[in-house]
């Protein structure tokens, strides 16, 4: 069949290509082998058939399972006309387009050139129609390598040289062959191809193109062994780069290096003729076109990349935040309230409250090394070993000793913990270890506040460290607020920092009576002052009102509560 019509090809997802019908009966569906290939389950495996009768194309359905249609009418045959529209009974399916015998742009041009080779602005209709085809291909919506292969066929074309390959830089600036094609417009093995790697060296480190051919520079081609040893006549490599970018410091503006992505690399055995101004110029747009695509395809695989990965880190963030007490225990003679704002999605940070026999409460506040996943991981660690360890209610200083001893064997030598857990039982009492900590403030009912202070070593540093609790007494009416440095180490746009200072101001001035208002009270000032500066650490905070035994009994027993108020 002399007669070739043209099919373009609407995939599920909008991505456009093309085939031509080079023979008859063109068959159509999702059976492989078939002259068109429909991947759709829905699909028949032999769905319809395009044939030629009397001159003429037509449609055939092969009796198949949801039938076929042409621009929305279901056929049994039908004669095709230029842009009739050809689906397959199935929603969000494969569509194919008849476009009639209508040659391309590029078939046409090139009929052109070679029906009259000497006519005025054949040659320049020829380039145009070149870069017109890789347009088409561009907006096409088709793959990278898609493209790229096009940009490759054209510059042979171009060229009429005998092969071309386009090399892509990897990240030590290695070049990588991706596309190889000959002028036949067949694929090549990238491993098995032969290139001047001193052409490609040249090229990469001046950043121009080079063309050199038998007729133009002889001198040229004896100065690269390889292009020698290959018996190459006719070289041309053009270097592909990323748009130079303008940087400025301070009133100085400065062009910085164009990164280079590529290179395209062309050659022949035969005697090339020279090239013209315009043979380069088209030659420079196809490279242009190509690191376009090829910068385009980066930044849209990084911000896929970037997109996954905040998705995976929320979904961190979630699992961080179920791993924080839901709620805060329920006991007659305190309350409690705790926060947690990690700087990143993921944070070093954590806070737990583990309950004791004797109607006693373990509360902890752990602060990791580092920031980020890293930090996340360790606190889950942390909290898990922690959580158990503390659970077996032993000796603080025995339970602080195996916690350290566990991470200093699973963890590098930079990676550490610091830590307070106290445990507070009804009278009052509180035993607490602090690893390394912010020293906690205790604020009195009479508005006095003074700091738990320790000397112990934070959790992971040392393997020998020994750790010693110590013991303080609440009374009715304190506030005991727990920290990481994060409120500390707060700082505004000035780079000043709360500091101690700032929250022992905050906690002297309080006019409230409860857990609740005492966090907002402390969150305020903390907004107020840094002045929505960026903070760079992680904030936890647990806050606790010891109400004493006697409030418990009241709460258990109001009618004496109140007797006792009438004899007061």
């Amino acid at each position: 069949m002399s007669r070739t019509p043209r099919l373009l090809i609407v995939e599920p997802d909008g991505t456009r290509r093309e085939a031509t019908v080079r023979s008859t009966p063109f068959k159509m569906g999702r059976q492989a082998g078939t002259d068109l290939t429909l991947r759709d389950g829905r699909i028949s495996r032999q769905q319809a058939q395009i044939v030629e009768d009397t001159g003429k194309f037509f449609v055939e359905d092969l009796d198949s399972r949801h039938g076929t249609f042409v621009n929305g009418s279901k056929i049994i045959r039908h004669e095709l006309k230029p842009h009739d529209s050809i689906d397959f009974g199935v929603p969000e399916s494969f569509r194919v387009i008849f476009e009639g015998e209508d040659a391309s742009l590029t078939d046409l041009v090139q009929r052109v050139e070679t029906a009259a080779p000497t006519e005025t602005g054949s040659r320049e209709l020829y380039h145009l129609g070149v870069l017109l085809e890789v347009a088409r291909t561009l907006h096409a919506g088709l793959s990278l390598e898609d493209v790229l292969t096009a940009v490759v066929d054209a510059a042979i074309g171009v060229t009429h040289t005998e092969r071309g390959v386009l090399l892509l830089a990897e990240r030590g600036g290695e070049l990588h062959p991706t596309v190889a094609r000959d002028a036949r417009r067949f694929a090549l093995q990238p491993e098995a191809l032969q290139i001047s790697k001193g052409v490609l060296r040249q090229v990469s480190q001046s950043r121009r193109e080079l063309v050199v051919t038998d007729s133009e520079d002889e001198e040229k081609i004896k100065a690269q062994e390889s292009v020698v040893r290959l018996a190459l006549r006719t070289v041309v490599a053009i270097p592909l780069e990323k748009l130079p970018v303008l940087g400025s410091a301070d009133t100085t503006a400065y062009g910085k290096p164009a990164e280079l992505l590529g290179v395209l690399y062309l050659d022949s055995h035969a005697v090339g003729s020279s090239f013209s101004q315009l043979d380069r110029e088209v030659l420079r747009s196809l490279a242009l076109e190509a690191a376009t695509v090829i910068e385009n395809a980066r930044l849209f695989a990084a911000a896929r990349t970037k997109e996954r990965l905040e998705h995976e880190m929320s979904i961190a963030n979630g699992i961080q935040q179920q791993l924080l007490p839901q709620r805060f225990p329920e006991a007659d003679y305190f309350s409690m309230s705790g926060m947690n704002i990690a700087c990143d999605m993921v944070g070093g940070d954590y806070f737990d409250v583990i309950e004791l026999a004797g109607g006693r409460h373990g509360v902890v506040v752990a602060d990791v090394s580092g920031k980020g996943i890293s930090a996340a991981l360790l606190a889950a660690m942390l909290q898990g070993v922690f959580s158990a360890t503390a659970g077996m209610d032993i000796p603080l200083a025995m339970m602080a000793q195996r916690v350290n001893k566990y991470l200093c064997e699973r963890c590098a030598e930079d990676r550490y913990a610091t830590l307070f857990y106290g445990v507070l039982d009804p009278s009052g009492r509180l035993d607490y270890l602090n690893a390394g900590h912010v020293p906690p403030l205790v604020r009195t009912s009479l508005g006095q506040v003074y700091r738990l202070a320790s000397d112990n070593f934070p959790l992971g540093m040392f393997d020998f460290a020994e750790y010693h609790p110590d013991r303080a007494s609440l009374q009715p009416g304190d506030f005991l607020v727990v920290c990481t440095d994060g409120f500390s180490e707060a700082h505004n746009l000035k780079e000043e920092m709360w500091g101690e200072s700032g929250m022992r101001d905050l906690l002297a001035s309080f006019q409230g009576n409860s857990v609740a208002e005492l966090q907002e009270a402390i969150q305020a000032a903390v907004r107020s002052f840094t002045g929505g500066a960026a903070q760079s650490d992680d904030m936890t905070l647990v806050i606790i009102h010891y109400k004493g035994q006697a409030a418990a009994a009241d709460q258990k027993n109001p009618a004496a509560a109140t007797a006792r108020g009438a004899g007061d």
